[in-house]
């Protein structure tokens, strides 16, 4: 169903194009007087608006009295005939309404990509669940890449590529995966988990007591499988189960 067909996001939403749509009048006449000198034919004007011009696309930073925009990378394409038809009226009279829909469709085709981008980064989570329990750990790094390409919001997926290289015997990378995993869900059993195995790996003897110690307190219930888990040489033993 569309974000936009609920009343209650409808409103929300509303609002935010609201704001976002007085910033865009705000500055439209700036962006349309650079448009027209470009255009103008007058060699002077036209290498002074294209100056400022590169300046807004090249990643600098412009401040004027209430913004600062820096633009990271430069993916804009200029419509002139767009800009040059706002020239024969005022941005008031612009539809803001049309405007609206169509900054409603971008986010609904944003939205179809995440879902798409979710679609792809499962079915590579799967592929790798399989070749993990095969044993076959390359291939399942190979896949969590992947699926990690995809979807960088999903803390599982972390947890999963930390316990892959765990097999691989990559401790100092599960550092980084543990951390983003916590980031993205605090409660992590497994991050914290992996994280304790790698500092024990790795001899890392005081970080392992301080990460133990953590453990011991926020999953207190999982007392069993935490020794079992970190005192097993080869790693996490019941694969099935842990990839679950």
């Amino acid at each position: 169903m569309s974000l936009m067909k609920n009343p209650a996001l409808k409103d929300h939403k509303r609002m935010e194009l609201n704001e976002e749509w007085n910033n865009f009048t705000k500055r439209i006449g700036e962006v349309s007087n650079i448009v027209r000198d470009m255009a103008s034919g007058d060699k002077e004007r036209a290498d002074a608006a294209q100056a400022l011009a590169d300046q807004y696309l090249s990643g600098k930073v412009i401040v004027d009295e209430d913004m600062k925009m820096n633009v990271k990378e430069n993916r804009t394409v200029i419509n002139y005939k767009g800009f040059q038809s706002l020239d024969n009226k005022n941005t008031d009279e612009i539809d803001k309404d049309a405007w609206m829909a169509e900054v409603s469709k971008d986010a609904e085709k944003r939205a179809l990509d995440r879902k798409i981008r979710r679609e792809k980064a499962d079915t590579l989570k799967t592929q790798a669940t399989k070749a993990f329990r095969r044993g076959e750990y390359d291939r399942a790094l190979s896949y969590y890449n992947r699926a990690i390409e995809q979807v960088r919001d999903n803390s599982m997926l972390y947890c999963d590529r930390a316990l892959t290289n765990i097999k691989l015997g990559n401790f100092d990378k599960i550092f980084a995966d543990c951390d983003m995993a916590l980031r993205l869900n605090e409660n992590s059993f497994k991050a914290h988990l992996y994280k304790a195995k790698a500092y024990k790996e790795l001899e890392e003897t005081d970080k392992l007591v301080e990460c133990r110690k953590e453990l011991d307190e926020k999953f207190s219930q999982h007392a069993d499988l935490i020794k079992y888990f970190l005192d097993k040489k080869e790693g996490y033993g019941d694969d099935d189960q842990d990839k679950d």
